[in-house]
């Protein structure tokens, strides 16, 4: 009983910040999100910055300052954003808000009724969600992660089923491509099939893109997008940029601008301070460059890769009463998700509020470690790192090296359970 209010009480306090946040905010990821699918419903490219044009003047985020806009997904997902943009804006962002609510939740669900699962392990995914700023700078930016997390979680927990499993994997990638940064770290945990499978579902997705949206815009996410996109994320140089005046929904101070006719707050405090959480943008904030965009995603995952090898071996063809352990499974998962948040650390577009895709780590960290006799010093280690995380940001920087310093605590504390007698 006294878990149940406990998770009432966290829930209802996210779920009041979310509304809040929802009708005040502007939440310019997800207005990214909808100008692109109605710029597909009028035929148009969605990585083209409409504002102030000659075809549709009006089709503006409200942020975006560059002639590209800030849509940096692949085709299909521009398409699959088409059933967003039906709805007006307003409605919208009350529908999208309220299903990053349910991912959460639906997380929770998962971690609970995994092999080797308690409820006391949903509790600690609410109970630290609740705690966790990212979380509502999630959902303050309007980020699409907490709909993906419980896709990929899944995709994982059934990685058995090695096509339904990849082709999950591939449909997330279609909205988060980096995601796919992760396949090094599966292939060295022995899910070869699944890495494999992952890959083909890509191939059937770029297929779909073709189909779809037609070459010529895949040619053009390819050879353009992508390039800009690792060096600059949303960004890019002043020879980018719209000329002066042609943002003309937004009011002379920046702070509000007018979407689908409603005007927002652009950013409401506290969410208004740093969000960066890119090792690459911290390493070459105003020249950035291929070694300081790749080197840190190389380095980082080799150093995960030879803790994943260093795992007892696991293959899927393995005979499961030889293999059952809840503290391998435990190991494995957790290698996963710190794969996930390394591609967030190390991506040139790695922001805060993807730092909860750190979510399902806490029940391991705390509820499920006492079976892998993690010691004392091993815990305070990972407590820290997950406070530095969780706490606001409060310079420039402090997410990326907290992000990356919980990267490396996770993979110490895989390797350090398998370890355990």
């Amino acid at each position: 009983m006294q878990r149940r209010v406990i998770a009432v009480l966290a829930v209802g306090a996210v779920a009041v910040a979310a509304v809040a946040v929802a009708m005040a905010s502007l939440q310019q990821d997800l207005a990214a999100y909808w100008i692109a699918g109605k710029a597909r419903w009028l035929g148009l490219d969605p990585y083209v910055n409409h504002c102030g044009g000659a075809v549709a003047p009006r089709l503006c985020d409200g942020v975006a300052v560059f002639r590209h806009s800030r849509f940096l997904y692949p085709p299909l997902a521009a398409e699959l954003f088409r059933l967003l943009a039906i709805v007006p804006y307003r409605a919208a962002k009350l529908a999208f808000t309220g299903a990053a609510l349910g991912g959460w939740l639906l997380t929770a669900r998962l971690m609970a009724r995994r092999p080797g699962g308690a409820p006391s392990h949903a509790l600690a995914v609410v109970v630290t969600g609740a705690l966790f700023f990212p979380l509502y700078f999630h959902l303050e930016r309007g980020q699409i992660d907490l709909l993906l997390l419980p896709l990929v979680l899944a995709a994982w927990l059934r990685r058995k089923q090695v096509f339904a499993a990849g082709g999950v994997l591939a449909l997330a990638a279609v909205f988060k491509p980096a995601l796919l940064g992760v396949l090094p770290v599966m292939f060295a945990l022995g899910r070869r099939r699944l890495a494999l499978a992952t890959v083909a579902g890509c191939v059937v997705a770029a297929g779909a893109s073709v189909a779809i949206s037609g070459p010529r815009l895949v040619r053009e996410y390819i050879t353009e997008v992508l390039p800009r996109v690792a060096l600059y994320g949303e960004g890019g140089t002043e020879d980018m940029m719209l000329p002066p005046g042609t943002l003309p929904i937004t009011d002379e101070d920046g702070e509000t601008a007018v979407v689908d006719g409603v005007t927002y707050k652009v950013t409401i405090p506290p969410f208004d301070g740093p969000a960066s959480a890119s090792l690459p943008r911290l390493f070459a904030p105003r020249t950035p460059g291929w070694v300081t965009s790749v080197l840190p995603y190389a380095l980082v995952m080799l150093g995960l890769t030879w803790v994943a090898r260093r795992l007892p071996r696991r293959y899927e063809d393995d005979d499961p009463e030889e293999i059952d352990s809840p503290v391998i499974d435990d190991a494995e998962l957790l290698l996963f998700i710190a794969a996930i948040l390394a591609c967030v650390v190390t991506s040139p577009t790695g922001w805060v509020m993807s730092f909860v895709w750190a979510l399902p780590m806490a029940p391991l960290f705390w509820t499920a470690a006492g079976r892998a006799r993690v010691s004392r010093r091993e815990l305070g280690m990972l407590g820290a790192v997950w406070i530095a995380c969780a706490l606001f940001p409060l310079v420039n920087g402090w997410t990326a090296v907290a992000g990356a310093a919980l990267v490396v605590a996770a993979a110490h504390a895989a390797d350090a359970w398998t370890d355990a007698p």
